[in-house]
């Protein structure tokens, strides 16, 4: 059996579709995946004293918190917005960027993975933190609508 290889944090990004094109939001910190599973009682007369549960639904949740940054050429907190106010939903991708071998941000920018998981979601939170003292932050929660599907680009 061969050993397992850890993946460091800052190597794991999420991605957002409000262009035509998969983009990093820009100064994470940390970003999160949440895939959930509704159960159904299953229990009958002969479960005894043990409940019995199934599967229902799958749901999934993605969030990122983030440094606040007033450059509009960013996929940022102002970008995200104009998403949220559009109330339709946006594509996003968790994973490995192409290029993460980089120590920091690749001229061109973060390069979408060629393996994430990927699905549809609706931002439903969006908070910025303004600290006195302190660097302004903001975080940013999505819903997913729809399945969460592994996907893999051709040629990789």
């Amino acid at each position: 059996m061969s050993k397992a290889n850890t993946v460091n944090g800052k190597d794991l990004m999420l991605f957002t579709e409000l262009s035509s094109k998969l983009t990093a939001i820009a100064l994470a910190t940390s970003c999160k995946l949440t895939v959930s599973g509704e159960t159904l009682d299953t229990a009958s007369k002969d479960s005894g004293k043990w409940t019995e549960k199934m599967l229902k639904k799958l749901s999934f949740s993605a969030s990122s918190e983030n440094c606040f940054s007033a450059d509009s050429s960013i996929n940022g907190y102002d970008t995200l917005m104009t998403a949220m106010l559009s109330m339709k939903p946006i594509k996003i991708q968790v994973g490995i960027p192409k290029n993460a071998d980089a120590d920091e941000l690749p001229t061109g920018g973060w390069e979408a993975p060629t393996e994430a998981y990927e699905g549809m979601v609706l931002i439903t939170s969006l908070e910025l933190n303004a600290p006195d003292g302190d660097k302004a932050t903001f975080s940013v929660s999505f819903e997913g609508t729809g399945a969460l599907k592994k996907v893999t680009k051709a040629g990789a």
